[in-house]
């Protein structure tokens, strides 16, 4: 255990690998097609065996064709196209002729809106545009499926909470199923907890190390790569295999780097290439000493709950932050929520409120096959979702650097915002949503609901 431990601090240290993580992705892929070949084939054979039973039906509605085209219906000019007299159908057409001259008076007699309130008259037929948009969102809800997990994937990978259809499994899948169980929970699991053991274990040795080392300057370089190693440890606890873009535009000292949000692993998918400080709300408890101990590696951002709402206090510290060169880069996940990595959602301003730094986008694209990375924190909660993921086969990850933006002239931090947030959904090929994210847990806001309702108003001012 120790050879081991030793190999992978040795390992991590110098960002190397042996390879055996992409070895084991590149079989589990294999593996993962293998049963999907064969619960399609027992879906199709179990769909071909219920076809006698279904053509019954159709034999006799297709000999009750034949029966009636045989027996053709004699029609002449006096026949009713419709049952009933032929004084009834007078009565009906005329009474569609004097409706249709009502609607034609009705729309000449169409009395034109002023500009005033006053002037507006509403008619029923004005809410049918919102009532389809209302229908649209009922049906295909663009906004509340972005805080589930995504669909059920084409390929299968033997993890029983990425698929509900148990009724076409056949033996060698629940075989198979069943053996990716024990080396799941048997092997990879109690290997996976002792990789997070050992992370803690180099946090806090560090920790005590920096806090009693002579020097600031020497204090930060040495925390630099410590935070890096830390991260690369963590990384290996969840099998993670992830692969850089465009590195040479990784964030540096000075500037904020921005990134769409799936999951708390985010941060050690980014940290182990790049170090960063960042920045929350103080914790107690275990967070609160995981954030103590970090403070001794770089210089975090770390407010009270009291400060929390006070936007301004917090980009202040932010301004003075990065003017101090030696500072690592800020970290900063601008929707405020885990979204499914399916789309991008509205970006908070905060951090584009602040010009004197350029902004780093970067987009991380999970590949799910292997391990969805998602945490749906209204159905589980932190530790059930580490354990989710150290029982998952593994986390397969693309992250692209982008190159750092800035406001432009006579641009507000809303348009910034909006600009950068294009940019990851179109190299990550996420859905650009305007969305907030905070409608995961409340309700559209009031200046929301007002906006809406001026558009109508408008609407009917012109029309």
């Amino acid at each position: 255990m120790i050879s081991i431990a030793a190999l992978v601090l040795a390992l991590a240290a110098m960002n190397c690998s042996l390879g055996v993580r992409s070895l084991y992705v590149r079989i589990l892929g294999f593996i993962f097609d293998y049963a999907t070949k064969i619960k399609n084939d027992k879906e199709l054979s179990n769909e071909s065996s219920d076809e006698p039973s279904t053509s019954t039906p159709n034999s006799s509605t297709s000999n009750l064709v034949e029966r009636s085209s045989d027996d053709p219906i004699e029609m002449t000019s006096d026949t009713p196209l419709v049952s009933g007299s032929t004084k009834n159908d007078e009565t009906k057409s005329n009474e569609t002729n004097e409706t249709s001259l009502e609607t034609a008076l009705d729309v000449q007699q169409k009395v034109s809106r002023g500009s005033s309130q006053s002037d507006i008259q509403f008619r029923l037929g004005d809410i049918m545009d919102y009532t389809r948009q209302g229908l649209e969102a009922i049906v295909d809800d663009e906004v509340t499926k972005r805080f589930s997990s995504a669909e059920e994937m084409a390929v299968w990978n033997l993890l029983t909470r990425t698929q509900q259809q148990h009724e076409y499994f056949s033996l060698r899948i629940t075989a198979l199923w069943f053996l990716g169980f024990c080396v799941r929970y048997f092997i990879l699991f109690p290997f996976r907890l002792c990789l997070f053991i050992l992370a803690i274990l180099w946090m806090l040795c560090s920790a005590v190390f920096l806090k009693y080392f002579p020097g600031k300057n020497a204090k930060l370089r040495y925390g630099f790569y410590i935070n890096i190693v830390l991260h690369r440890i963590l990384s290996r606890v969840f099998s993670a295999i992830i692969t850089y873009h465009n590195t040479e535009h990784r964030a540096k000292s000075g500037s904020i780097c921005v990134a769409n949000h799936t999951s708390p692993i985010d941060v050690i998918i980014l940290s182990t290439d790049n170090s960063f400080s960042m920045i929350g709300q103080k914790h107690g408890g275990f967070f609160g000493m995981v954030q103590r101990t970090l403070s001794n590696t770089a210089n975090h951002i770390w407010f009270e709950r009291s400060e929390a709402k006070d936007r301004h206090m917090v980009a202040e510290k932010m301004r003075e932050h990065i003017q101090v060169k030696d500072n690592l880069p800020i970290l900063i996940f601008p929707e405020g929520t885990c979204i499914n990595n399916t789309s991008v959602m509205m970006f908070k301003k905060g951090c584009f409120e602040i010009t004197e730094a350029p902004i780093y986008p970067v987009a991380i694209k999970y590949d799910n096959r292997f391990g969805d990375a998602f945490w749906n924190s209204s159905k589980h909660d932190l530790f059930q979702y580490l354990i989710l993921m150290m029982t998952s086969w593994a986390i397969v990850v693309d992250v692209y650097y982008l190159p750092p933006m800035t406001i432009k002239e006579n641009e507000n931090s809303v348009d910034f915002a909006r600009r950068v947030k294009a940019v990851i959904a179109k190299q990550g090929g996420f859905v650009d949503l305007e969305w907030d994210g905070g409608l995961k847990r409340a309700l559209p806001k009031e200046d929301f609901k007002q906006k809406e309702q001026r558009k109508f108003y408008e609407m009917l001012k012109t029309e």
